[in-house]
């Protein structure tokens, strides 16, 4: 039995159904990635997150429609001035009202708006965001009139229904954050045998954020469909031909009637559900300083610099595309395609960042993709065909979003731990206000060039501001992408030619996959980080779960292997081939893998390996001159195919795992300083290629201290063994005695009550007998009286 497969604890003792309660096991096994999906069982938090799916793409397609009426009433008044300046001026005044309202009320007022709607405070959560809804509907029903209604105030009038639109968005995000977490399913009983909970919350946050992302690209697909449709309705109806974005303001607003309704039926409590304690609260953690943390190999600040580039760089692009369309001869239906283009090949570009050439070093990933955006942009604005126009803004698109998923992973891989927050906090700052100031800068450069025509025979060169100011924006990322590779590069003195080459050509690899059976945990690192010892550790504390532990090693897990580990860290070996090295290495691990590993695990035991594949690829990949692509190829031919379930990678700077060592250094310890740093740069690229199956942990710190991060992280993945099997059946058992047993008492009152009060309804009707029988005889005896 796993994780994902452990059933119910906390609601059978309150409901036999268990439905809620087998969602929430189900979202205390899954992964951090399959827990965001998990979230949506729960009724309430999903009906609250399709409120914000049908807004937020109405938002989006309100941006587009606000955009696109104010830059035809503007025209038409010359409200910013004529020709193709006042255009772009009209396009910055509208993103720049909006980007206004995000700060003004998403920065400077957020506190006294999360103030008001605290569960505390005086606005409701549920109302604030269906009055957001409703105010945002009204708008977008008029906006389209008042170029009718007030043509000479109509830009005025757009502009403030985009910016109180703005404002409209920020109450309901907040009222939305606040209103979230009340909806999270509730943490276990006291004292029940089951395992941590995830962060709930960690999981809320990439829920609403991958939404967010998601929302842009499906607003410009809406708006292209509702140009397409306006513009058949123009051909009957006059008025639609001249208000070509009035159906999509219109689809806007039935989009946000689509929230409101809802959102009426969302039952909010007013409590929120208490936060499960971590294992990793308590843990002594060293100062963080002041600033932004520099990281394991002092990277982040450039890896910030690269998402913030990109980000600022996509922006722009969809800043001007309106501008742009119009140049190419195109109109609304395409603005709303570029949009599309840019926003949702960038989505795509995060989706499957994973997979684009697996084996290339990631931060020489992250410069070439940084590059490659450069370059499409950089064609954008030099090609004058609208086709080729939108490829290259879908290649931008997925470029931009490579570069953003990678640069977002490095940054996780470079930040320890209980640093990542905060590191993720002035990350999105970073990048909020690169996207901000894209947003406006980027029309006001294109206003401030204007376009322009240059002729020479038949040669025409004719082309308005924004594609100049695409192709400046593209120009200016390519030094960034050359800083970057230059400044983090893990391959130096290696061709970046020859490493793209290996990862281009790939190979007919075995299929890779964990076992089927048992549990395989790889602890890797350089010399000195502290493997041994914490794999010690972690057998003793799996051990006492009640499961088969088989702790082994490579080299030297066999007899073959003590005799291949004898040779190969003999310092008599020093002049042995890198090729030999590797080989010697690969059939240690073919041996070891055969008749070791893979035994145990078919029988189900837990097994601890000191080093694996990627000390081969980090150790004759990436710290000799051979390509890591082959060594990898080699040893997933020698394992056919096997990885474990979890890598432990102990990262330690050389320096300090050097004085570490109390014994004569072996062949591969001697070897000098950038060797290793070399092989340290190989384990973290093999990492951030593969972070969900990787552990990355700072050993620089304390032995207990790396042991309780390491067992959080199993506590989510290991399997149950049989005594924790047996011990939640118990718990189950117990929970429903004590369900019955409670049962029974309230049956047992509930007859008490029930004879009691029969006892009295029968004294009472006794005494109302007798009082009757007094009455009688009182009268009898009156007569009687009367009658003598």
């Amino acid at each position: 039995m796993t994780r994902a497969e452990q059933p119910a604890e906390q609601q059978a003792v309150l409901n036999t159904a268990s439905e809620t309660a087998s969602d929430s096991d189900a979202l205390v096994a899954d992964s951090r990635e399959r827990a965001v999906r998990a979230l949506l069982r729960f009724p309430p938090l999903r009906r609250l997150w399709s409120a914000q799916v049908v807004g937020g793409i109405g938002d989006a397609v309100a941006v587009l429609v606000l955009l696109l009426l104010t830059l035809q009433a503007s025209v038409l008044q010359g409200t910013f001035g004529d020709g193709y300046r006042g255009a772009a001026f009209a396009v910055a005044a509208v993103l720049g009202a909006r980007v206004l309202a995000t700060l003004l009320f998403g920065a400077v007022l957020l506190g006294p708006l999360t103030t008001l709607t605290s569960p505390s405070g005086p606005l409701d959560r549920r109302w604030t965001m269906i009055g957001a809804d409703g105010l945002r509907l009204a708008l977008l029903i008029v906006a389209p009139l008042w170029i009718d209604w007030s043509p000479e105030n109509a830009p005025a009038v757009l502009l403030i229904t985009v910016f109180v639109a703005g404002v409209a968005e920020r109450f309901w995000t907040v009222a939305r954050e606040g209103a979230a977490p009340a909806l999270l399913p509730a943490p276990p009983l006291e004292g029940a045998a089951v395992r941590p909970l995830p962060d709930h919350l960690d999981a809320l946050r990439r829920l609403w954020l991958r939404t967010g992302f998601a929302v842009i690209p499906a607003g410009a697909a809406v708006l292209l469909v509702a140009t397409l449709i306006g513009n058949l309705l123009g051909s009957g109806i006059e008025w639609f031909s001249l208000h070509q974005a009035a159906l999509g303001s219109y689809i806007a607003a039935g989009l946000f009637a689509a929230s409101v309704s809802t959102l009426y039926f969302l039952e909010l409590p007013r409590s929120l559900t208490p936060r499960p304690r971590s294992p990793l609260e308590g843990l002594r953690r060293p100062s963080t300083g002041n600033g932004l943390d520099k990281g394991r190999t002092d990277a982040i600040p450039l890896f910030v610099l690269a998402c913030a580039a990109v980000a600022g760089a996509i922006s722009s692009a969809v800043a001007v595309s309106v501008l742009h369309a119009f140049d190419l001869g195109g109109g609304p239906a395409t603005f709303a395609l570029l949009v599309l283009a840019l926003t949702g090949g960038t989505g795509l570009g995060i989706r499957g960042a994973g997979s684009v050439l697996p084996t290339l070093s990631r931060r020489r990933l992250l410069a070439l993709a940084l590059a490659l955006t450069g370059v499409a942009l950089l064609a954008m604005g030099l090609v004058p065909d609208t086709a080729t126009v939108l490829f290259l803004a879908l290649l931008a698109g997925l470029a931009a979003g490579v570069a953003a998923s990678i640069g977002h992973a490095l940054i996780d891989q470079e930040a320890e731990e209980f640093r990542r927050g905060r590191i993720s906090e002035h990350l999105q700052a970073v990048v909020r206000v690169a996207i901000g100031l894209g947003a406006i800068a980027a029309p006001l450069l294109a206003a401030a060039i204007g376009p322009h025509r240059l002729a020479s025979g038949d040669f025409v060169f004719a082309h308005g501001g924004a594609a100049f100011t695409l192709m400046l924006v593209g120009a200016l990322l390519l030094p960034v992408a050359a800083i970057v590779l230059a400044k983090t590069d893990d391959r130096a003195g290696v061709p970046l030619r020859r490493d793209l080459g290996d990862a281009l050509r790939g190979g007919s690899d075995p299929a890779q996959a964990p076992a089927a059976t048992g549990f395989f945990i790889a602890i890797e690192g350089g010399d000195g980080a502290g493997k041994s010892t914490q794999v010690d550790a972690l057998a003793e504390w799996i051990r006492a779960k009640g499961h088969e532990v088989v702790v082994t090693r490579e080299p030297g897990a066999t007899p073959i292997g003590k005799r291949l580990r004898s040779i190969l860290l003999d310092v008599s070996s020093a002049g042995l081939s890198n090729r030999a090295e590797a080989l010697l290495y690969a059939a240690d691990r073919a041996e070891h893998v055969g008749s070791v590993v893979r035994p145990a695990l078919e029988r189900g035991a837990i097994v601890i390996s000191d080093r694996y594949i990627d000390s081969s690829v980090a150790y004759q990949g990436a710290g000799r001159d051979l390509s890591p692509t082959e060594i990898a190829r080699i040893s997933r031919w020698a394992t056919d195919g096997l990885v474990p379930h979890l890598t432990v990678l102990l990262d330690v700077s050389p320096e300090a795992a050097r004085e570490r060592f109390t014994e004569a250094p072996d062949r591969l310890e001697s070897e000098p300083a950038e060797f290793h740093q070399r092989v340290r740069a190989g384990f973290l690229t093999l990492a951030a290629a593969d972070p969900g199956r990787y552990l990355v942990v700072d050993a620089g710190q304390e032995p207990s201290s790396v042991a309780t991060v390491v067992r959080h992280r199993l506590d989510q993945l290991l399997p149950l063994s049989d005594a924790e099997v047996k011990a939640l059946e118990e718990a189950r058992k117990a929970a429903r005695e004590e369900a019955r047993r409670r049962a029974e008492e309230e049956a047992a009152r509930k007859a008490e009550d029930e004879r009691a009060e029969r006892e009295r309804q029968e004294q009472l009707a006794k005494l109302r007998a007798e009082e009757e029988e007094r009455k009688r005889r009182e009268l009898e005896e009156a007569r009687q009286r009367e009658a003598a």
